[in-house]
């Protein structure tokens, strides 16, 4: 038992030094020799995985507006994966994390309009999320 503490504390200890690693070689002002390139965009994936969360209360809506046209463009189906957000530009990627699953969207209408509301997921991103009613869940807005 007293094996495993210490092996999960050093375990622990490396992690966090690989993690440290890219952000010490990233300080300064020069470049160090490296390639004047920019680094290669991190898939939507990764980007969930470092991103800001922050707890937000989120509704979804759908079944009454199927076949209409969201603010940002799209056909609503019960297929259309996507959140609304009021201040979101349509497109942004948002990471979702609700009871274990994390799901990446994107900004595909305007709203919620409830009080209290941060977001307003459609009903197959309720469902791929395992939420049923109005919940609290984490959410990070991804940058490019």
């Amino acid at each position: 038992m007293l094996g495993s503490k210490a092996t999960s504390a050093a375990l622990a200890a490396v992690l966090a030094a690989v993690v440290a690693l890219p952000a010490a070689a990233s300080t300064g002002s020069t470049n160090g020799g490296a390639s004047a390139t920019p680094p290669p965009e991190q898939p939507a994936a990764e980007q969930a995985r470092t991103a800001d969360y922050r707890a937000v209360t989120a509704t979804w809506y759908g079944p009454g507006l199927f076949g209409n046209r969201t603010a940002c463009g799209k056909v609503l189906t019960h297929r259309t994966l996507g959140v609304a957000h009021k201040r979101l530009r349509c497109g942004t990627k948002v990471a979702l994390r609700y009871r274990g699953r994390t799901l990446v969207v994107p900004v595909i209408d305007r709203g919620p309009y409830a009080r209290g509301v941060d977001f307003d997921l459609t009903q197959a991103t309720a469902r791929k999320l395992g939420m049923a009613q109005t919940s609290r869940l984490h959410a990070a807005a991804l940058t490019r």
